[in-house]
């Protein structure tokens, strides 16, 4: 059983507790294959997405193959997966009261934004260069 202390934190970040078991709940379904989700993108133009093979992605990571999820889409295992927890904890230390904000403030928050931004419409194009080395990244 969870002792005082342990539980006394969990009850003051309700927001990320609750967001944390939902985005856990939700990777635990499409990582199974129970519910098919299409990427929409590739449903219209036929061109892979950043996140093409997310689903994949979190049923390799559930089985704990992780050089499955690194072929599938090496970009939301190396990228994506530690942003997601990046933020989370950000998001739990502004509801414990120890940050202001949930992203950097400023310029590094600017800084770090574009360059975000700038890598997923990088990976979005290379992935979908129709030459040689570049078809192997398509999910």
């Amino acid at each position: 059983m969870f002792t005082r202390a342990v539980m006394f934190p969990v009850r003051r970040i309700p927001r990320t507790g609750l967001l944390v078991l939902g985005v856990g709940a939700f990777g635990l379904v499409l990582g199974s294959g129970v519910i098919p989700v299409p990427c929409p993108l590739k449903l219209l133009t036929g061109l892979d997405c950043p996140l093409c093979g997310g689903s994949r992605v979190a049923g390799a990571l559930l089985q704990a193959d992780l050089a499955r999820a690194l072929d599938v889409n090496a970009f939301a295992v190396l990228v994506v997966l530690p942003l997601v927890a990046v933020v989370l904890v950000a998001m739990a230390r502004v509801e414990l009261g120890r940050a202001r904000f949930h992203w950097p403030a400023g310029r590094l928050g600017s800084v770090l934004g574009y360059v975000l931004l700038g890598a997923f419409l990088t990976w979005g194009v290379v992935r979908n260069l129709p030459f040689e080395p570049f078809t192997v990244l398509r999910a």
